[in-house]
């Protein structure tokens, strides 16, 4: 999965699943993802770890990968597509994200509405499936 932003620095950049924060890193996950029953599994050594939207009082949520673990089932992707989440009791369908400069990693949060961490300089984008 590619950042979509143009003309922003993290534009191209790739969805990592190296640590359980997911970052948009230059070499990201190359292996298979999954797309089955509303989540978004990356299929690492015969297991999937799956993105999951943790909670907030701030309209940026918190993004996690997590070890043979989907609670996420809001998902809709595909190759070729952007990355939608679905609506929930805290918020509506959304495909934006925002990636966050954080100790100089790119840390990716999806983003429900207008808020933004403060003292770090973040992005919104959008991710999008690749197709090969």
């Amino acid at each position: 999965m590619v950042a979509d932003s143009p003309s922003t620095p993290v534009h191209g950049l790739q969805l990592s699943v190296d640590t359980a924060t997911p970052k948009l890193v230059t070499a990201g996950f190359t292996g298979s993802y999954d797309f089955i029953g509303g989540g978004i599994g990356a299929w690492r050594g015969c297991h999937d770890y799956w993105l999951n939207i943790g909670t907030s009082p701030y309209s940026y949520k918190p993004l996690t990968w997590d070890f043979d673990n989907k609670v996420t089932t809001t998902w809709t992707a595909s190759a070729g597509s952007l990355v939608h989440a679905g609506t929930t009791a805290d918020y509506l369908a959304t495909n934006t994200f925002l990636a966050c400069n954080q100790s100089g990693s790119w840390v990716l949060y999806l983003q429900t509405g207008t808020d933004t961490p403060s003292g770090v300089t973040c992005y919104i984008t959008q991710l999008k499936v690749k197709t090969s």
